[in-house]
Formats: structure tokens, sequence, C-alpha cells
């Protein structure tokens, strides 16, 4: 189960890693396509937040340590909080300036906690190996 929960992880950081992109594909253009960008990016974020609801069933199920379990809640958390960023301030002016702000510092921010939860995942993965070897050596 470790294993499965190493790859999710991994999963997720490419969705993360992608939902960056869109957010700049879509900030360099204007117009209606511009707007069409920007539903790919909305669309992206729909998925993660589904993704990342999954990933914290999957860490109480694999057991990585209790690092990464809470870190992985904390990235659902932080996903959920992303609609708050990009709409709660309004769509104009500073208000609307600053809640932008707020949801691409927040979006790079769950993009960090996945790459430490990744790496702890790792770890756990490495560990279980290293148990699973030590105990069928055959002393001589």
């Amino acid at each position: 189960m470790k294993l499965l929960f190493l790859g999710w992880t991994r999963f997720v950081v490419v969705l993360l890693v992608l939902q960056v992109g869109l957010a700049g594909w879509g900030a360099v253009t204007t117009g209606d396509e511009r707007i069409m960008r920007f539903i790919v990016h909305v669309g992206n974020g729909g998925m993660l937040i589904f993704w990342l609801m999954l990933s914290v069933v999957l860490a109480l199920l694999a057991r990585p340590g209790w690092k990464a379990v809470l870190l992985t809640v904390l990235s659902a958390f932080m996903v959920f909080m992303q609609g708050a960023f990009a709409y709660g301030f309004g769509t104009d002016g500073v208000g609307g300036g600053v809640g932008i702000a707020l949801h691409a510092l927040n979006g790079l921010g769950i993009l960090v906690v996945q790459l430490a939860v990744a790496r702890l995942a790792k770890r756990a993965v490495d560990a279980k190996r290293a148990l699973r070897a030590r105990g069928s050596e055959v002393p001589a």
C-alpha cells in the first residue's frame, strides 16, 4: 500500500505542475482564448480537489507516518482554500489582486507540501524494502 501511495503522490505532483503551467498559459493570453484556457485551469483544479481528498484516504491506509498524513490533510485543506482566494476577494481592484496573489502563493504552497509528502512516502517505501531485505537474509 505504501508503494501505491508513493505513486499516487507523484501523480498528484504532476497534476500540480500541470496546474501551474495551465495558469501561466492562461495568464499570457487575452480575450476569449484567455477565458477558455482558464476554464481548463479551473477544471483541473476541480480534479485536484478530488485527487487530494483521495490522497488523504490513501495516506491513512498506507500509514507512511504521521507527518506524511498530516501534510496530506494540510494540502487537501489548502486546495479547498483556493476557491476562496480566487473569488472571495472580488475580481476587480486591489481586493481582486490580493485574492489572486494569495491564490497563486497558496497553489505553489500546495505543490511544495505535496513534494514533501512524496519525499516522505519514498522514505516509507525504502524503509519497508530495507526491513524486508534484512528479514530475508540467510545467516552464514
